[in-house]
């Protein structure tokens, strides 16, 4: 497996006594895009942990075995610290609770049971658990892929450090961003061992994954856009992507279609998708790492 190091999940805790919902000052477009992971992040990673336990006895790696139970756990720990942020932005006059429980029912339908999904009989009576259970692991890998490419783009991006903007949230992402990067090549591993990861099964995840993660954050932001009290008007999704894509904000459309390539190379290996030492040398200086768990926040 390419996982060289044994992976660690981390008690965290953050103090969001200070912080606003625009927490990039002036930059509302760019502070909202990211806060869409709070919405959708304590969702899928549940489902996640879930999909990773039906699979678990399926996995005759030891070493792998290891990596799967440590990327639960970190995931659980990334849920759990994305969550609390819903309230803090109540308490600012941004009620997120329909938008939290309208992607609750998104990701219940779109990747539950097919049975649902299709209108089929369920996958047991078709013979077809097995291929589901390695599809939907293949749709992680797939979007642990992008996870990988947004937590590389924030631990070495230095252009939002020279804006005004609240510490706290920068560490949740940076912190969450530098184990997407540690844990990068464990879903694959896991889609390896189970499917092979073919090419067509590879086009069919990346298929699901693109347009699915496109229509969640123009969705998203400009949702969490309507609700901010402060914004008279909400932008144009598009307009303001390639304004703050080329100011290095956020990353640009061409890094992230280039990356769904990669995935889709005979030869892709997660593990040349980021540098784990950056990762692990902010890990080990994270003040969300450090603070007692159980303080402010």
């Amino acid at each position: 497996m390419t996982t060289p190091h044994k992976i660690k999940p981390r008690k965290v805790a953050f103090d969001w006594s200070k912080t606003d919902p625009q927490w990039i000052e002036g930059e509302a477009f760019v502070s909202h895009l990211a806060n869409s992971t709070h919405i959708l992040l304590p969702i899928v990673e549940a489902w996640f942990c879930q999909v990773f336990k039906d699979a678990l006895p399926q996995v005759t790696d030891d070493k792998l075995r290891d990596d799967v139970i440590a990327f639960m756990r970190q995931e659980a720990i990334h849920g759990g610290a994305h969550r609390p942020v819903a309230d803090v932005f109540k308490e600012k006059g941004m009620d997120i609770g329909a938008g939290i429980a309208r992607t609750q029912r998104l990701i219940d339908f779109a990747l539950g049971n097919p049975a649902r999904v299709f209108g089929l009989l369920p996958t047991r009576r078709l013979g077809l658990d097995k291929w589901w259970l390695g599809t939907r692991v293949g749709v992680i890998a797939a979007g642990e892929h992008f996870t990988c490419i947004l937590g590389r783009f924030i631990l070495e991006n230095r252009e939002l450090d020279k804006l005004p903007h609240d510490p706290a949230m920068m560490d949740l992402l940076r912190w969450h961003g530098a184990e997407e990067v540690e844990h990068r090549a464990v879903a694959f591993d896991l889609y390896k061992h189970l499917t092979g990861a073919p090419l067509t099964n590879r086009l069919l995840v990346m298929g699901f994954i693109v347009p699915m993660l496109t229509w969640y954050w123009i969705r998203s932001t400009q949702y969490l856009m309507r609700q901010d009290p402060s914004i008279a008007k909400t932008p144009g999704f598009f307009r303001e992507w390639r304004r703050a894509a080329k100011r290095n904000l956020i990353p640009t459309a061409a890094d992230l279609l280039g990356g769904s390539w990669r995935f889709l190379m005979p030869g892709y290996d997660p593990e040349k998708e980021a540098d784990t030492a950056i990762a692990l040398d902010y890990l080990a200086k994270s003040p969300a790492t450090k603070r007692k768990v159980g303080a402010a926040g």
